[in-house]
């Protein structure tokens, strides 16, 4: 960890720390992110602190996150900003990357792209992204939709590693921990530039001792979920499983898709799974790890449900499945790989990635997309008039579909007459975001159209 004096002939630190006027008893307050996450990624934020010398305590490291006042596209963990002083203070290498990390700031700030690329590197690489041109794309995408407009910067407290050429910053969490790990390379002429966000560090080890409210063995490791039972249920219900997206978690899902409030009123059981490492895999193109270490969830989900049954008074005839993103993909994974505990399906923002079961029989599935979501469209993935029209495909359905329900501009477009008395519904989200659901990406209510769709099935 490096200390850096601030001190007041710094250029750097003069306009950004020492003229504060909310500084208070040698403490910058908490400054909040303006932020939407969007597409896969949420992530939190953490303020700059100083001691009452006006020293820092650590580096600080910023993960911008942007927000639209409409819906926002994925931009979210795309790029970093670093503010550090230190215009007294050795070595050379740390001097420069304070430099040119406040550079960048202002290139971001000023919402001039070309000279914010200057800050990564061509050798630059991201899992959504890709390269550098791809990052260019994503930002002028994000500067057309306004994206880049009142930006407030944030600082995150991390440990600063400077090893020959390559820099690492650990950012670090409030309980201690490493949260995200960030690179830079020093390039020609000694300039530092970004050259990848990975993102956070995980191992497998983790999961050798249990986790969550409950837990079975599989592969080797527990895998574990959080549950909420309703009081006062009587007879036999139904279990919803509720599957968070990739680098999300159980906590985050239930407090955005609003399944919980519903079970009470509806009366069912609902559980939240824990993916290793914050994923799923629900197809060789997501999400990493799991997606790449063939990590079989599905085996998982079924001892999960194996297990809530022989404890709950569980209705198996009506096991339901959602999710969001990865969670929709892995959730449209079971429909179709586990179709013999699967009684619908029903979940935002991606699509079904493997090819159709040999074992599989038809199971009722609806898909919620919002058109400002990238991934309505075709590109790695299918888009969501070809997902529909392959889950069409799979319940053999017959005839033209109908419209089913609209709001506004938003409309759903159903086939009902498929094999075994199931329907395949498409629901399209004029506006919507990627994360899907009412008071995050859209004003509508998905999580009741997902729930009353699937309550009409059972086995």
């Amino acid at each position: 960890m490096c200390l850096l004096v601030l001190g007041p002939e710094c250029p750097i630190c003069s306009e950004d720390l020492h003229n504060r006027e909310n500084k208070k008893g040698g403490y910058y307050e908490k400054k909040t992110i303006v932020i939407k996450t969007t597409r896969f990624a949420i992530f939190n934020s953490y303020s700059l602190v100083l001691s009452d010398a006006g020293i820092a305590k650590s580096v600080n490291i910023m993960e911008l996150h942007m927000k639209k006042t409409d819906y926002s596209k994925f931009i979210a963990a795309l790029f970093i900003g670093l503010f550090f002083c230190g215009c007294q203070t050795e070595p050379r290498d740390e001097k420069l990357i304070t430099i040119t990390m406040a550079n960048w700031k202002q290139a971001l700030v000023a919402q001039d792209i070309d000279a914010l690329m200057e800050f990564y590197s061509e050798d630059f690489t991201d899992q959504e992204a890709g390269d550098k041109e791809g990052l260019r794309e994503l930002l002028q995408e994000a500067k057309d939709e306004g994206m880049l407009e009142d930006i407030d910067i944030n600082l995150e407290n991390f440990v600063l590693e400077i090893t020959d050429d390559m820099a690492e910053y650990s950012i670090i969490g409030e309980d201690g921990e490493v949260e995200m790990d960030f690179a830079l390379k020093k390039e020609e002429k000694n300039t530092w530039r970004i050259i990848g966000i990975p993102s956070e560090e995980c191992s497998y080890e983790s999961y050798t001792t249990p986790y969550g409210d409950d837990c079975v063995e599989h592969e080797g490791y527990y895998r574990c979920w959080d549950i909420y039972v309703p009081a006062g249920l009587a007879g036999n219900v139904p279990l919803v499983i509720d599957l968070h997206g990739w680098t999300s978690n159980p906590s985050r899902q239930r407090d955005i898709s609003g399944f919980d409030a519903l079970a009470d009123s509806e009366e069912f059981i609902i559980v939240w799974p824990y993916g290793l490492c914050n994923s799923w895999n629900s197809g060789a193109i997501c999400c990493e790890p799991a997606s790449s270490d063939n990590i079989d969830d599905v085996g998982f989900i079924r001892k999960l449900v194996t297990q809530v049954s022989g404890q709950y008074n569980i209705d198996l005839n009506r096991i339901y499945a959602t999710g969001l993103s990865n969670g929709c993909s892995m959730t449209q994974r079971l429909a179709n790989e586990a179709s013999d505990i699967i009684a619908a399906a029903a979940c935002m923002s991606l699509h079904l990635l493997v090819p159709e079961d040999a074992g599989y029989t038809p199971v009722s599935v609806m898909t919620l997309l919002g058109t400002d979501d990238d991934l309505y469209n075709p590109g790695e993935t299918p888009g969501a008039l070809e997902n529909f029209k392959t889950w069409k495909t799979m319940n053999n359905c017959t005839g033209s579909y109908t419209e089913t329900w609209r709001s506004g501009n938003s409309f759903a477009w159903t086939y009902q007459n498929c094999d075994d008395s199931t329907e395949v519904s498409l629901v399209t989200i004029t506006g919507g975001g990627h994360v899907l659901y009412q008071g995050e990406e859209t004003d509508i209510n998905t999580t009741r159209l997902a729930w009353d769709f699937m309550k009409r099935f059972s086995k």
